[in-house]
C-alpha cells in the first residue's frame, strides 16, 4: 500500500490558505522525521531539533509544494531534507552538543550499520502510516471495544481478562477484535502481509515517541510558524 500527500494538501501549504493545512501536515510527518532521527543515533532534544528543521525549511520553500506528479514521490523530497539534515548534524557533533545543552549527538556518528540512510526513512515512514492508520480504527470503532482490540491483539492480553477490564463478555470481545482488525487490514492492504500485521502495529506502537515530546514539539513548531 502507498499513502500519498494529496495534491489537495500540497497546495493549501503552498498558499496559506486554509491554516489547518500545516497543523495537518505536522500531525502526518513529524512522527516519520523523529523516528528516522531517533534511528540514526541522534538523542530526544536533537531530533526534536531535526523535526523543527526540517518544517522551518518546508515552510520557506513554499514552492515545493505545487504538485506535480512527473517530479516524483513527495516524501522521496521529504526524506532527502531530513537525510541531509541529519548528515549535517552528524558531521559536527559538537556543535549540536553545545546548543542542545550535552546532547549525546556523538553516538549518532558511530552509527554505520544496518540498513542505510534510505531504507531508515521508509521504515520510519511505514511506521508513520501505520499508526495514522490505527488512528482511523480508533476513532471508527466504540471506545470499550476499541480497548478490547488493543488488550488482546496488541498487547497481547488473554479475552478474560480484556473483558474483565472493559465490562464487554467474551463473545463480545472476541467479535470486536475480529471486526476491527479485519477494518485494519482491509485498510493496511500490502501491510499484512505474511500476516504480519498485529506485528508490525505493535513495533509501531513502541517506536512512536512519548506523549510529552508530541506536546513539546506541537508548541515549537507552533510558536517557530507565528515567528516566521
Amino acid at each position: 500500500m502507498s499513502i500519498e500527500t494529496r495534491a489537495t494538501l500540497l497546495e493549501q501549504l503552498r498558499t496559506g490558505s486554509t491554516p489547518l493545512a500545516w497543523e495537518e501536515f505536522f500531525r502526518l510527518y513529524w512522527p516519520v522525521i523523529h523516528a528516522y532521527a531517533r534511528w540514526r543515533g541522534c538523542s530526544e532534544n536533537t531530533a526534536e531539533d531535526v523535526v523543527q528543521d526540517v518544517l522551518v525549511k518546508i515552510f520557506e520553500q513554499r514552492d515545493v509544494f505545487t504538485y506535480d506528479p512527473a517530479r516524483g514521490r513527495f516524501r522521496d523530497w521529504l526524506g532527502a531534507v531530513v537525510r541531509n539534515r541529519v548528515a549535517e548534524i552528524r558531521r559536527s557533533p559538537s556543535e549540536r552538543m553545545r546548543a542542545g545543552g550535552g546532547d549525546d549527538v556523538a553516538a549518532a556518528a558511530a552509527i554505520d550499520e544496518g540498513p542505510g540512510p534510505a531504507d531508515r526513512w521508509e521504515a520510519a515512514f511505514e511506521s508513520a502510516v501505520l499508526m495514522a492508520l490505527l488512528d482511523v480504527v480508533r476513532r471508527e470503532a466504540d471506545p470499550r471495544e476499541y480497548l478490547a482490540f488493543e488488550l488482546t491483539t496488541l498487547a497481547e492480553a488473554s479475552p478474560a481478562d480484556a473483558a474483565a477490564v472493559t465490562g464487554l463478555s467474551r463473545n463480545v470481545v472476541y467479535k470486536a477484535r475480529r471486526r476491527i482488525l479485519k477494518r485494519l487490514k482491509d485498510l493496511a492492504g500490502d501491510y499484512d502481509a505474511e500476516g504480519r500485521l498485529p506485528e508490525r502495529v505493535r513495533e509501531a506502537i513502541r517506536m512512536r515517541p512519548a506523549p510529552r515530546t508530541e506536546r513539546g514539539l506541537t508548541r515549537r513548531v507552533r510558536e517557530t510558524m507565528r515567528g516566521a
